[in-house]
């Protein structure tokens, strides 16, 4: 006898593939462009890249966590991607013009708004909320993420996310009538 499975999760329920993959592409890229710049330009292992990224939260004592504070980092790092990747799910649906302009122009300008957001909002708010918990934490200055991280943003966070969920939309819900990815009849 043969036995049918069926998936279980309703559809609403489950991850579109969309935000899945670009999630996935987006932290594996980002991640490893860290990784290749931190080396080059200052010297430092993945492991010591990794606690600083958990420093954001731990402040001078990540040093101190080993591969507890590496693992928080790795972990804050994939978190951010999947954040980034959703908001950009949501404002192509919100905005399909974004899917029918193409990946390539709506990934590379989304991955500049997120370089600008986390340069100018995000890290220095971080500092702010340090001094919040942290005792004896003095205020550095503001971090300057540079030229080399404005590209990665572009090319490993905005590019992967934009072409993922361009590729995994339904054709009819973004306007398309023809381009890469699977044409569907249905939302995922």
């Amino acid at each position: 006898m043969k036995t049918v499975t069926t998936n279980t999760v309703p559809e609403k329920f489950r991850l579109p593939r969309g935000i899945l993959w670009g999630w996935l592409i987006c932290g594996v890229m980002d991640i490893s462009a860290a990784f290749i710049s931190a080396y080059i330009q200052a010297g430092r292992t993945p492991f010591l890249l990794l606690q600083g990224v958990a420093g954001a939260l731990l402040g001078p004592a990540t040093f101190k966590g080993g591969l507890a504070s590496a693992a928080l980092g790795l972990a804050m790092h994939f978190s951010v991607a999947f954040t980034v990747t959703v908001i950009f799910y949501g404002l192509s649906r919100r905005f399909p013009i974004l899917l029918r302009w193409g990946g390539v122009p709506a990934g590379l300008v989304y991955g500049a708004g997120v370089y600008f957001f986390m340069t100018c909002g995000v890290l220095p708010l971080m500092i702010e909320l340090k001094l919040l918990y942290l005792t004896g934490y003095v205020r550095p200055p503001p971090p300057a993420l540079g030229l080399p991280q404005f590209f990665i943003h572009l090319f490993c966070v905005g590019l992967p996310i934009a072409l993922a969920v361009r590729w995994f939309s339904p054709r009819s819900a973004a306007g398309l009538t023809a381009g890469p990815g699977p044409v569907t009849t249905g939302a995922r």
